[in-house]
């Protein structure tokens, strides 16, 4: 049966669970089994595995044992309902899961905090989501609402919730979540609120997610009342249907966002490009075609898929690209990623001075400046991703750049980033809502599949002329440079790491 057609069976189903009289023996969906018998805690004992992580032998036996003694104190029964105090150790399912589907509802009081724990780990989130934004917390966002993957990495893909979809307290809330390998996806109250998004191993995010474990309801200072909880096994033929439908979905969305592609295989004028594929000089206030010359050659094998360019040395030779219909910066939101490929030893290939492979340019750079960069004192050099908003936003002192601590600069900073000349690296820049007065703007970085981090909590305010947009490369950039593309939005962390993986290149999603 058709994924989607699954999904509007499963959430129609679980919609009218409400009608099901409190009391009443569990009536679970097609399919799954309830986890939670409306009786009592039978398969079900009391784990917060924060307190025993760090212990061994028989003091890790007893504190077990006096979590699991203490869990009836808290927990309780009561018309049907599992209740919490905000108090005590999680509910914790005394099996183990592994790839599932799975529903419950809840209800919660102001001020609670909670979570469900899928394989031991945390956490699909559950907010009080009317609690106002604090800067000083920048990373904590109640405000968007719950259901997203809370534990991850702060700026990735799934850790925030794509829509508010809480209720009022004094209402019931509905939960689908769906776990295939790494790979989370949760609805809450119908709504789609992480797609696809990977659940990184919290005790360890060198390692992957292990791949069985519990299922545990945190409590966390509130009350809060569980229902209808129920679960379905995920074999592995449908695992490998959902996790193969993902990816060719999200190639899909990558093709349909692509806005520019130059894979230098046979010149300097890109492939594919929404308006203007040319490739040009500027020379004073003229753009002229672009010829390959010797200081920056097309190199037919030397690419990272196929041919390539090649900066020979330090030059004036800035190939770049017109922005009509391919970065798409406006005034009210502008939204953009950009894909490249660089190889090189930052250390032994670079001359003296401030090194930008990839720049996005305006009329002006006190109006706004993005910038791939390495850095020019330092050994090693660090590698930069920096947004520079309107001049007397990020420089209100008029101080040189390099003397603006790394911390109070619009900037994402990596000091060992994975260059080299032997092998390719993969670089994805991203910029979101800026100018846009209503979202926080954002832009991230990601080396080879993996974010970086990201620039939050700066007015991100441009003030280009939309006709005199640019995207530059190779200015002060010695070194190999290959398969140049443009979204037209920010990618989220699967789409860079699918993009990253592309066998071909991105000539697979034309």
């Amino acid at each position: 049966m058709h994924d989607g057609l699954i999904r509007t069976l499963v959430i129609l189903t679980f919609v009218g669970l409400s009608t099901i009289g409190l009391g009443d023996e569990p009536k679970p969906p097609a399919g799954f089994r309830p986890l939670f018998n409306g009786r009592d805690l039978t398969g079900w004992h009391g784990l917060n595995p924060h307190n025993v992580g760090a212990l061994t032998g028989e003091q890790k036996e007893a504190n077990l044992a006096k979590q699991r003694a203490e869990f009836s104190k808290n927990w309780t029964v009561e018309n049907g309902e599992l209740v919490n105090d905000g108090h005590g150790p999680y509910a914790t399912t005394d099996d183990d899961y592994g790839d599932i589907e799975f529903l419950l509802e809840y209800k919660t009081v102001p001020m609670a905090d909670s979570g469900i724990y899928l394989r031991g780990t945390p956490q699909v989130q559950i907010w009080d989501w009317n609690q106002v934004y604090d800067l000083k917390a920048p990373t904590r966002k109640p405000h968007l609402g719950s259901g997203g993957l809370f534990n991850n990495t702060p700026g990735t893909s799934g850790r925030d919730p794509l829509v508010l979809a809480d209720r009022p307290f004094g209402e019931w809330n509905q939960f689908r979540i769906r776990q295939v390998h790494n790979r989370t996806w949760v609805w809450l109250n119908d709504k789609l609120v992480v797609d696809n998004a990977v659940m990184e191993n919290y005790y360890d995010r060198n390692q992957p997610l292990v791949a069985k474990g519990p299922i545990h309801l945190q409590t966390h200072g509130g009350e809060i009342r569980w229902r209808h909880i129920y679960v379905r096994d995920i074999g592995p033929e449908e695992a490998d249907q959902i996790l193969k439908g993902a990816d060719a979905e999200t190639k899909g969305r990558l093709a349909q966002a692509l806005t520019l592609h130059a894979s230098f295989d046979t010149g300097l004028d890109a492939d594919f490009a929404r308006g203007d594929k040319a490739c040009y000089l500027q020379q004073g206030k003229d753009l002229v075609p672009a010829v390959a010359t010797d200081e920056v050659k097309l190199v037919g094998d030397g690419g990272r898929f196929g041919g390539g360019l090649h900066f020979t040395r330090k030059n004036n030779f800035r190939p770049v690209y017109k922005d009509a219909g391919t970065l798409g910066y406006n005034d009210q939101s502008w939204n953009t990623s950009v894909s490249v490929w660089l190889r090189l030893n930052p250390d032994q290939d670079l001359e003296p001075g401030y090194c930008d492979p990839v720049q996005i340019v305006g009329d002006d750079l006190k109006k706004g400046f993005i910038f791939l960069e390495w850095s020019k004192d330092e050994t090693p050099r660090f590698f930069r991703y920096a947004v520079r908003p309107l001049f007397q936003i990020w420089n209100p002192d008029n101080v040189q750049w390099a003397d603006i601590p790394f911390n109070k600069r619009p900037m994402v900073q990596v000091e060992r980033a994975p260059f080299s000349r032997e092998t390719w690296t993969h670089a994805v820049f991203s910029v979101e809502n800026l100018n846009n007065k209503r979202k926080p703007p954002v832009g991230r970085l990601h080396l080879n599949g993996k974010l970086q981090g990201t620039i939050e909590n700066w007015d991100l305010t441009f003030g280009w002329d939309p006709q005199r947009v640019l995207l530059v490369l190779g200015a002060a950039y010695v070194g190999h440079l290959d398969d140049l593309a443009v979204f037209d939005r920010a990618l989220t962390d699967n789409e860079v790491k699918q993009l990253y993986e592309l066998k071909q290149g991105v000539r697979e999603l034309r």
